[in-house]
């Protein structure tokens, strides 16, 4: 622009950033332009220190805008105050709508501003919408280029805080899974879940070769897909590589009744994510327990190499089991015969009994011949046995025979016996002369 008019431009510029530079007037606009914002950005208001830094940044941003506003070429300089703000609300773990909101609110608020300024100007002919284009178009490239700058900035610092966050993560679980000595309280806020309740561990993973290349965006999609299912709250995952995380899951009250060993998956076509599952527990002990069972559960699934899409620890116990880690028994014995696996002559009996039934295929009266007992007292026994482990006897057969084998053996163990008496009676087979099971002592 140049003439007359632009020389009257020239001056009304002059005088308006002559005013507005003055620290009454800056701080004036500034507050206005805050006040603004907050009413639009409760999350701010609600923290003393970002509506501090928010004060500072808007200040900062107007005088710096003003000291540049008669400069021929457009220039931003971006003041500190600014890239404190953007950097605290990502650290703060807010979303980028946050700040992008604190921008296109401020917009809104300037140009409010820059019409009560030219508001004298209105008598004088086009002079007052000559002003305003110029300030509008430096004011709308400033800002812009502010916003573009900052997003830069937001998202490095949210980036570098999701690495430091996840770090910190991942050694909380290990030093869980390695039993370390860490406070339970602290594991639990570190990781921001509860580890005092109970849990369902998973490991996720896609195959490496033929997997999406947004292999991370799938596995936490899956585990938020299985903990909904559950009815679960917001799961713990944990990447550990770029085709795999294991992830826990908070199982509600209710958890018990469901049935583990059939959870829902997806059969629509081949899987792009596969899941192994331990078994829920409990505790700071549960956590590290269901994981270990989901990481045996996983090797068994690779190893079988029939690329099921989902398996639970239950399916593959026995074979766990046999696959030789001792560490696995104990909870094995517990979760199948819960109450009747505690110590006692009497509870020996009723175990001793239940073996005998499992072996002669359920028939009383072969138990009862064995153990040389009326068959009412096999039925009171069974009775019982079916009371104490919590279900009918005619479920889980297999499972519970071999936990009441394990059983044996470790009272043997402790009893310094080579091989249980119980386990002898039925090498050699049941009272129709039909082969039982072989059972190492």
């Amino acid at each position: 622009m140049a003439g007359p008019k632009a020389d009257r431009v020239d001056t009304w510029l002059s005088a308006f950033v002559e005013a507005a530079s003055r620290p009454e007037e800056a701080r004036r606009v500034a507050a206005q332009i805050d006040a603004a914002i907050l009413a639009a950005s409760p999350e701010l208001a609600a923290d003393p220190a970002l509506v501090a830094e928010l004060h500072a940044g808007t200040h900062a941003h107007f005088r710096t805008f003003i000291v540049l506003l008669q400069r021929t070429r457009p220039e931003l300089l971006l003041p500190p105050q600014a890239v404190d703000l953007a950097l605290s609300i990502a650290r703060r773990q807010m979303d980028l709508g946050v700040l992008l909101k604190v921008y296109r609110v401020a917009d809104q608020s300037v140009w409010d501003y820059f019409k009560e300024a030219t508001e004298p100007l209105a008598g004088e002919g086009t002079m007052r919408t000559d002003v305003l284009i110029y300030l509008w178009e430096r004011g709308r490239l400033w800002i812009n280029d502010s916003i573009e700058q900052l997003i830069g900035v937001f998202t490095a610092e949210r980036e570098a805080s999701m690495h430091s966050m996840l770090a910190r993560r991942s050694e909380a679980v290990h030093e869980v899974l390695r039993g370390g000595r860490i406070a339970v309280d602290k594991a639990t806020a570190e990781l921001r879940y509860q580890l005092r309740g109970s849990h369902l561990a998973l490991v996720l993973w896609v195959d490496p070769d033929h997997g999406p290349s947004d292999a991370a965006a799938h596995l936490n999609a899956a585990a938020e897909s299985l903990a909904a299912q559950l009815g679960c709250g917001c799961p713990l995952l944990l990447p550990v590589g770029n085709s795999e995380a294991w992830a826990w899951l908070p199982l509600p009250m209710d958890a018990a009744s469901t049935n583990f060993h059939t959870l829902p998956t997806n059969d629509d076509g081949p899987a792009i994510v596969r899941i192994a599952a331990g078994m829920p527990a409990s505790g700071i002990i549960g956590f590290r327990q269901s994981h270990r069972e989901a990481v045996d559960t996983q090797r068994l699934m690779v190893n079988s190499g029939a690329g099921a899409s989902f398996a639970c620890y239950a399916d593959v116990e026995l074979v766990s089991l046999v696959s030789g880690r001792p560490a696995a028994i104990k909870p094995f014995i517990d979760r199948e015969l819960a109450a009747l696996a505690a110590w006692g002559p009497s509870l020996a009996k009723v175990r001793e009994t239940l073996l005998s039934f499992l072996v002669h295929g359920g028939n009383v009266d072969a138990a009862a011949a064995e153990l040389l007992v009326h068959k009412n007292t096999v039925r009171y026994r069974l009775a019982q046995a079916e009371e104490l482990v919590g279900h009918a006897l005619t479920e889980r057969r297999t499972q519970m025979e071999v936990a009441l084998r394990c059983l044996e053996m470790d009272h043997a163990a402790e009893r310094n016996v080579t091989t249980p008496i119980s386990v002898q009676k039925y090498k050699t087979g049941g009272s129709d002369g039909s082969p039982a099971p072989s059972v190492r002592g």
